[in-house]
């Protein structure tokens, strides 16, 4: 072998290491990458922690005036693959039902705040001796609206929560959102039929939940 012909195959020896290690060099890069993205996207589970999340109710009578108030969460969990909404359950405490619109009171017989409670929690709305809970079953989240399954009385529909926002940061998770139910649809009426027309069939209800990493 002459002299050219030695440095020709010392120069392609050099060239064919300089590009294995390149090419070495980009697998490992893309790997790390696959990585990062599949632990962005991996599901976390969040706990709702219920002394920091709220739920206010509101219903109305004919247009002319309504009763609202906030109802506690009792315990619940979220998951979520990055910022995507994937599952998860709310359970609310329904015999913590508080009326806000003070307004609308008077201290007499049958015009309090705890009249309106007694009232909301027998058989002619939410019968909560029998029905201590409601809850919301995560399904699925497309875009801002949340779909889940709520169940109130025993009864159970595919309801939509409309997200106003949501953030999924430093492991924690903060969601705010309103679902607006027919009430005739879970069984809760008044069994007087004249004064169950004056009720307006749709309850809105406005969920502030804040949770934590498990």
């Amino acid at each position: 072998m002459n002299l050219t012909s030695t440095k020709t195959l010392f120069a392609s020896l050099i060239a064919a290491g300089f590009l294995t290690a390149c090419g070495g060099g980009n697998a490992t890069t893309e790997s790390s990458a696959e990585t990062a993205t599949t632990e962005e996207t991996a599901a976390v589970t969040y706990t709702v922690d219920p002394t920091s999340s709220v739920v206010a109710w509101k219903g109305e009578v004919a247009g002319v005036y309504g009763h609202n108030g906030v109802i506690e969460v009792a315990n619940g969990s979220v998951t979520a693959e990055g910022t995507q909404v994937t599952g998860g359950n709310i359970t609310i405490d329904m015999t913590s039902i508080v009326p806000l619109d003070s307004a609308s009171f008077k201290d007499e017989e049958g015009r309090r705040a705890s009249d309106l409670v007694g009232h909301l929690s027998t058989g002619d709305f939410f019968l909560v001796e029998e029905f201590p809970t409601a809850t919301f079953t995560i399904k699925s989240q497309e875009g801002t609206k949340v779909t889940g399954d709520l169940t109130i009385r025993g009864k159970t529909k595919e309801e939509t929560i409309e997200l106003s926002s949501m953030e999924v940061a430093n492991g924690a998770l903060t969601a705010e959102g309103v679902l607006v139910f027919n009430r005739q649809d879970y069984d809760v009426k008044w069994v007087h039929f004249m004064k169950d027309m004056v009720l307006s069939d749709n309850i809105e209800i406005k969920v502030s939940i804040k949770a934590a990493k498990s």
